[in-house]
């Protein structure tokens, strides 16, 4: 059975998913504060995501050590920036190279 989160097969044809896959979700994250964003809303903003989706991938990519919280206290609320990690960019890098080695017009009838 295909396991693969970037396809799935649609009238017995193998077809691009229209759907972000929680893996995609989180490869973007991880790239775009690779990027240089580190603020939640313009993470949010630049991988197009609802808040509640942010939130629960942040949380997922911290608790696995991919990235690091930092909190800085405010007058009214504290602030948070993300910085990804070296296992983060490591995670990155791999995605990479697998993902270089995939032709998506081979998979075409």
């Amino acid at each position: 059975m295909l396991s693969n989160p970037f396809y799935l097969i649609l009238h017995g044809k193998l077809e691009l998913s229209a759907r972000r896959s929680k893996f995609q979700l989180s490869v973007e994250v991880l790239e775009c504060i690779q990027q240089g964003e580190e603020k939640p809303t313009r993470i949010m903003y630049n991988c197009n995501l609802s808040w509640k989706s942010l939130k629960e991938i942040l949380e997922n990519l911290t608790d696995q050590g991919l990235l690091e919280e930092t909190v800085t206290p405010g007058k009214k609320r504290s602030k948070r920036h993300y910085d990804i990690t070296m296992k983060g960019e490591n995670v990155l890098r791999y995605y990479r190279m697998v993902s270089g080695l995939i032709e998506i017009e081979g998979l075409r009838d």
